[in-house]
């Protein structure tokens, strides 16, 4: 839950959230799991 509670306050990185909540920190297999929930949750950037 931190994770998902980083991204939709704003964390729109792996690096983002990684310091926010220490995610991706070990072997780093949940790296892409963290990238899909950027992918869902946060806005499209407007371009």
């Amino acid at each position: 839950m931190d994770i998902i509670n980083a991204i939709t306050n704003g964390a729109s990185s792996v690096e983002a959230v990684k310091s926010e909540t220490y995610a991706t920190m070990g072997s780093g297999c949940c790296t892409q799991q963290v990238e899909r929930l950027i992918e869902c949750l946060c806005p499209p950037e407007e371009e």
